[in-house]
């Protein structure tokens, strides 16, 4: 647990926190790769393609976002490797800024 606690001090990120995002490569069939440019963070970040859409079809590669796609995503947990996983679905960020205005 302290290990993932240092991971976020030094991604100045907390979780569940609503970020903006710009897509730097697709990973395959898997997902796409981020570049997180609001609050700005140098970690490596990626969506997982189940995390992409709420569409109950899962996108393909020929439905990710383009590179240089810019939109907002949602702060979930680091990878054992030190990449940072986020959620794009438009549920996941409402419901984050939903509950972040409650506060």
């Amino acid at each position: 647990m302290a290990e993932d606690d240092q991971m976020w001090r030094v991604s100045g990120l907390h979780r569940f926190q609503v970020v903006r995002c710009v897509v730097t490569g697709h990973r395959d069939r898997f997902g796409v790769e981020v570049s997180i440019t609001d609050p700005e963070s140098s970690v490596p970040a990626f969506i997982d393609f189940v995390m992409l859409s709420d569409d109950i079809r899962h996108p393909k590669p020929a439905d990710f976002p383009e590179v240089g796609s810019v939109f907002d995503a949602v702060t979930l947990d680091f990878m054992p490797g030190g990449e940072l996983r986020l959620s794009a679905r438009a549920s996941s960020v409402a419901r984050q800024r939903a509950r972040d205005t409650e506060s």
